[in-house]
């Protein structure tokens, strides 16, 4: 019977995925520099400076970010977290990326971690049915999950109760880590999916951005009319008290309140955009 593993992570994830390991292991091994985390330790739970710092064989990691060396990986048991349904949307961001192409079915995956990016023998899968949530609604069903079921399926697969599936690398894809430019709105997307990216785009990730005169400003506040005309794409072509009406491909954006992207400075739109901007 093993009652002592190593957990590696940090972030909301981490914390309930620690909180479930605590649910079955009687004495855990922390990697992580999240002081929410560190508060929850028990007296046989002790913070370590890293994976290899510690002889246990058993690795669980959500939330962790670092990249595990191939020495590690051949000599400990390395089990991963991870926001998608793998093979599919392998790497960062993999719920992001998977809203972003109006997936129908959206999931979390428990897995063994080889040398290659969310490759290795899957433990569990959980499946929800996409019904219009922001990624921060869906993140929050994972979440869930994991608290209630991370710590049995990690028992269980090392009581050989539980055997690895394929995760097969003829149907995966891979996505890259996304960053603050592809958070910038293009105005020539269809209507469907400027809408996927404002449901993607929610606390805690950055909202949708406009960039003007090199300035980054999130969009705190918009709707969307959709008419077929044609004018310039990202021009604004109407104001009407605070709301600035900016033309797409498909229709209008409307946009009523912005957040300057490093000051946090509350803006009303009519503040910062005028009519006839292109962007």
């Amino acid at each position: 019977m093993i009652d002592e593993i190593v957990f590696a992570g940090s972030g909301h994830g981490g914390i309930v995925a620690f909180k479930s390991l605590q649910n079955k292991f009687t004495s855990i091994k922390v990697v992580t520099d999240d002081g929410e985390i560190i508060a929850l330790f028990r007296k046989t739970d002790k913070l370590i400076p890293s994976i290899e710092e510690s002889s246990v064989s058993t690795v669980v990691c959500a939330g962790y970010h670092s990249i595990i060396s191939k020495k590690i990986l051949k000599d400990k048991l390395i089990i991963n977290t991870h926001p998608s349904l793998l093979p599919k949307y392998r790497g960062l961001h993999g719920l992001v990326w998977a809203m972003l192409n109006f997936e129908e079915e959206l999931g979390f995956t428990i897995h063994l971690m080889n040398r290659y990016i969310d490759d290795g023998g899957i433990l569990a899968q959980y499946k929800v049915q996409y019904a219009g949530e922001t990624s921060k609604e869906i993140m929050d069903k994972f979440d869930k999950y994991v608290e209630e079921n991370l710590g049995e399926v990690v028992k269980k697969f090392l009581n050989k109760e539980i055997l690895p599936q394929k995760n097969y690398k003829d149907k995966a894809t891979w996505v890259p880590k996304r960053n603050l430019e592809d958070c910038i709105v293009d105005f020539g997307w269809r209507k469907k999916f400027i809408e996927a990216f404002f449901k993607a785009l929610v606390r805690p990730y950055p909202l949708p951005l406009l960039k003007i005169k090199n300035e980054l400003y999130e969009i705190d506040g918009y709707e969307f009319i959709q008419v077929d005309y044609y004018t310039h794409l990202g021009r604004v072509v109407n104001i009407e008290e605070e709301k600035v009406y900016i033309k797409t491909e498909e229709g209008l954006l409307i946009v009523s309140r912005l957040i300057h992207y490093d000051t946090k400075k509350i803006y009303k739109a009519n503040e910062i955009l005028k009519l006839g901007m292109r962007l």
